[in-house]
């Protein structure tokens, strides 16, 4: 199975999953499958570490090759024009970009399965960013970033 997500809820065969197809993260079946199961506070809170690690897992994959080509692919999927011809001016135009991470990829995702797409927003500051994200509980961790694609479009965001 090449959907981690997917295969996380197979773990459990009693559950009906029915995946969201708005929001790739899952949190709405995971938390009725925490309900199906009945598990306790502390049981729910070490497995939904677990699930969140398969997030960054996906969020890394999406961005893990870092040639011309993809990062021009990212460049025409943020809209930016003209689509640059080298890395590092494709890096510069992404660095101003303010996109939320977790939306970027639902758009990418619902692209490749032939879905009709809307673009993620574009922010036109950090501060608007952050109180999107802030609002929307759509987080990715700077610190987990290991994608060089990703850490050029992650911005420092205090959850505060």
């Amino acid at each position: 199975m090449s959907d981690p997500i997917e295969a996380y809820f197979h773990q459990y065969p009693t559950f009906p999953f029915l995946p969201s197809e708005d929001d790739w993260r899952q949190i709405g079946p995971f938390n009725a499958l925490a309900q199906h199961l009945n598990w306790s506070q502390e049981h729910r809170q070490s497995e939904w570490e677990v699930f969140k690690s398969l997030w960054f897992n996906i969020v890394e994959g999406e961005f893990r090759t870092s040639d011309l080509q993809h990062y021009q692919k990212l460049c025409e999927d943020l809209n930016i024009q003209p689509i640059p011809d080298s890395i590092n001016t494709c890096k510069a135009e992404l660095s101003k970009v303010y996109v939320n991470i977790v939306d970027l990829v639902q758009y990418r995702k619902d692209k490749r399965r032939g879905k009709p797409a809307q673009p993620p927003a574009l922010f036109g500051s950090l501060e608007e960013l952050k109180e999107y994200s802030k609002e929307n509980g759509k987080w990715y961790p700077r610190e987990s970033a290991k994608a060089e694609m990703l850490r050029v479009l992650l911005k420092t965001l205090s959850k505060t």
